[in-house]
Formats: C-alpha cells, sequence, structure tokens
C-alpha cells in the first residue's frame, strides 16, 4: 500500500496471517502482514484485527489498537467499532475490531499492535504495523 495517495487510505487486515497467545486457544490476535504503511497527511486509515478466545477460559476480552504501547481511545482522533459473532456450538467467540484513524498527522508516526486482554490476565499481541504519514 505504500505510495497510495486520496483522503482515505483503507488498510483491511483480515483474519489470515499471524497469532501471538501466551497459551494457544484460550485467547488469539489474527490480522494480515502489513509491516509498514505510507499515507498522506490528512488522510485516514483503517486497522483492523480479530481475537478469538475460548468462552469457557476467558469470559470477556478487551481488544484494542495501540499506537506506541498506548490505546486508541480518543473519539477525536480515532474511531472504533466492534463486532463479535459466537461459534454455533457457543464455545468460541471472534471479536473484530476495527479502528479509523482520522485526520493523520505527524504525529500519528508510529508503531500500531492489535492487543487482546482476556478478564484472566492472559493476553495476545498481533505483529507490529508501522504507519509514515507524508507531507
Amino acid at each position: 500500500m505504500n505510495g497510495l495517495t486520496g483522503l482515505t487510505v483503507l488498510l483491511l487486515l483480515t483474519t489470515l496471517c499471524l497469532s501471538f497467545a501466551q497459551e494457544k486457544g484460550i485467547v488469539e490476535v489474527f490480522y494480515a502482514r502489513q509491516p509498514t504503511i505510507a499515507a498522506p497527511q490528512g488522510s485516514s486509515v483503517k486497522l483492523s484485527c480479530e481475537a478469538r478466545y475460548d468462552l469457557l477460559l476467558c469470559d470477556h476480552v478487551h481488544a484494542v489498537w495501540n499506537h506506541d504501547q498506548q490505546p486508541c481511545t480518543s473519539p477525536r482522533k480515532y474511531f472504533t467499532t466492534v463486532n463479535e459473532t459466537i461459534s454455533e456450538d457457543g464455545s468460541m467467540r471472534r471479536r473484530q475490531v476495527l479502528t479509523e484513524i482520522m485526520d493523520l498527522t505527524p504525529e500519528d508516526d508510529g508503531q500500531y499492535q492489535c492487543k487482546a486482554v482476556c478478564e484472566n490476565g492472559e493476553t495476545a499481541m498481533g505483529h507490529i504495523i508501522t504507519i509514515n504519514v507524508q507531507g
């Protein structure tokens, strides 16, 4: 996606690539590998990840995108939607987190990573994505 221009650079990271979990099967984070994104100042970027977790071992999970290890939660800067589905047998949940970083500025340069934390403390994190704001 390097070199794309326009008001919106869409990075729809799907559930295909990489998972890290302290204990496999309790909570895992998935999204496609995209190491660096170059986006023009004033545009927006969307980041998407999916946290999968065992409902019996993790009753609830909190999943969020982080920028330089800080949660992307400011409503003036980030627009986040969450969608959750339950497997047919009711044992697994999938929580999709889509965060749009609006009106990119040089302060948005840096490393982004999706993090999921079960209420029992189990944590999973995806790989790091670097955003370079141009202009």
